[in-house]
């Protein structure tokens, strides 16, 4: 079969979700084309073991970036393949905030306030921890489990957290409030990783009206007249066409997904001319508006406890893999930091604005790792405070460079183009300095390994974190959605303006940024779309 009701290009947090909801229809026929593979390494399905693939190509796209002043080389990587960033990433599991939606509704964006993505959070969420949120699912595709560590150091980093204002929770994804919790991740209760892949289109994958194509790179859109009528693709250096009798939804990504649009004649007209695309709709604001959380993190020594690096080296990682094999528990069936807080800077309770976690777990810092090459692991306890800014006003941009599918955009990620967010930076850094000198972590925290004890001033802080400040690989915004064609890509039911039958699903169509890690909104955006498109289409 070539031809289908929808067309949807992209396998990851969103593309899934489509693909479930609307095959959930028998006579639907839906195709779910994916440029990765089938991703059932077992190191994918073990949370804690995507270290062991971290940045190969077969589970990993990799978009270099445009050089900053005082910046090292920066690559930043997305995942491939089926659950896309879901079957790679660290498992940290968030919602955002009730006003980080109701303001997008605000905007004029009927339908996406916080009361339509809360239903969208309870179809998909299988949460049953003691002291869950009245508004959690329970029931859902998509298994949340929260962190079982405990430890005396463990215990002071509570104690560290509340010292600074901020109440404990029993559920961090409790809505608009300021807190500290236990830390949830996509890991099942069995220690499996939850993809949206797993949690959405295994159970389902042999339905008759459900195709799923790997290995298959989409090079363009394909337009007749106004309308969006299919796709265009390579695979196994053969072109293939599949057509979309209602809609091609494109889910590739806040990189590929203006990326893919710019290939097929949409975006700004100069910028298509420029490569000899012809101009199907000039929209300028495609591929602009790229915002990313920025974070960082300090380390310590560790006095007092052995910390949990030893538990990722030596003869304790062979036994600890044994064990998850054996059991889906120890340190491998969960990964990143077991206490989250959300802190407002602002004075908005309400809505916090920083997130902030810690863990008695160190890398090795850049120095060391450039002096000798090897494990990123400590082989010292160490203990790391880190932090995420949520709102940043910097915004970058992704342009294609040439009309080859294949290669990678251009990428400048407008890291602290807006001075706001060199103040936030230091701001975070200083919180996070307070978080370890706090009275109950005086008996764990030794020395700063970076950026050191010794760097104190304002101006040297900067410096250092000019270099330390990370993206937080939670892009938005390059497809945006907004009422106004000249400064938004979508509609508020995700339509490309002034294209029918085109819509994009995935954090890119973000006119803001939420307020946490983005695979879990990114699954509701694809619930609340998935509930557009069959309401247009309906009848």
């Amino acid at each position: 079969m070539t031809q289908y009701d929808y067309v949807i290009v992209g396998a990851g947090s969103s593309g899934c979700v489509l693909a479930r909801q609307l095959s959930d229809d028998p006579r639907n026929r839906v195709l779910l084309v994916e440029a990765g593979g089938d991703n059932q390494n077992p190191f994918i399905k073990m949370a804690g073991g995507f270290m062991k693939i971290l940045g190969r190509p077969d589970y990993f796209w990799s978009f270099p970036v445009e050089p900053l002043p005082g910046r090292r080389k920066e690559v930043h990587t997305y995942g491939k393949g089926l659950g896309g960033s879901s079957a790679v990433n660290g498992t940290w599991y968030l919602r955002g905030q009730p006003r980080d939606y109701d303001q997008w509704r605000d905007q004029g964006l009927a339908g996406w306030g916080w009361d339509e993505l809360e239903r969208c959070y309870r179809w998909l969420e299988n949460y049953r921890a003691p002291g869950a949120d009245p508004s959690r699912g329970h029931d859902g595709p998509l298994q949340i489990t929260q962190s079982d560590h405990d430890s005396t150091v463990y215990r002071a980093l509570i104690k560290a957290c509340t010292g600074m204002g901020v109440p404990w929770l029993d559920d961090i994804c409790t809505p608009a409030t300021q807190g500290v919790g236990r830390t949830q991740y996509t890991v099942d209760r069995k220690g499996k990783r939850s993809s949206s892949y797993e949690s959405f289109l295994a159970p389902i994958r042999n339905r008759p009206n459900l195709t799923i194509v790997t290995d298959c790179l989409v090079r363009r859109v394909l337009i007749n007249g106004r309308r969006a009528t299919g796709i265009v693709c390579d695979r196994d250096g053969t072109e293939i066409e599949y057509q979309a009798a209602r809609d091609v939804i494109v889910s590739s990504g806040v990189y590929r997904s203006p990326q893919l649009l710019q290939l097929s004649g949409i975006g700004a007209g100069s910028l298509l001319g420029s490569l000899g695309i012809a101009v199907v709709q000039d929209l300028p604001a495609v591929g602009r508006n790229l915002c990313d959380h920025q974070k960082f993190g300090i380390s310590y020594d560790l006095h007092n406890h052995p910390g949990t690096n030893r538990e990722f080296l030596g003869w304790r990682l062979y036994r600890n893999a044994l064990r998850y094999f054996l059991t889906g528990t120890g340190p491998l069936a969960r990964v990143g930091m077991p206490l989250t807080m959300l802190r407002s800077s602002e004075g908005e309770p309400d809505w916090p604005d920083f997130q902030l976690a810690a863990a008695p777990f160190a890398m090795r810092t850049v120095k060391e790792m450039a002096a000798a090459p090897g494990s990123p692991i400590s082989t010292k306890p160490g203990i790391t405070f880190s932090g995420y800014h949520l709102r940043p006003r910097s915004r970058g941009s992704v342009a294609i460079t040439s009309a080859d599918a294949s290669a990678s955009p251009r990428v400048e990620s407008g890291m602290w183009s807006d001075s706001y967010d060199i103040g936030k930076a230091l701001e975070l850094l200083k919180m996070l300095r307070s978080m370890a000198a706090s009275p109950a972590m005086s008996p764990f925290v030794g020395k700063e390994r970076m950026p050191g004890d010794e760097v104190r001033s304002d101006e040297a802080l900067i410096e250092e974190l000019r270099q330390m400040v990370d993206p937080g690989l939670h892009g938005t915004g390059t497809c945006s959605m907004g009422t106004n064609p000249a400064t938004s890509v979508v509609d508020a039911r995700c339509r490309v303006h002034g294209i029918d039958g085109l819509r994009v699903v995935d954090c890119s169509i973000m006119p803001t940024p939420v307020s946490g890690n983005t695979n879990g909104p990114a699954m509701a955006v694809g619930a609340r779309a998935a509930e557009l498109i069959l309401e247009d289409n309906a009848g």
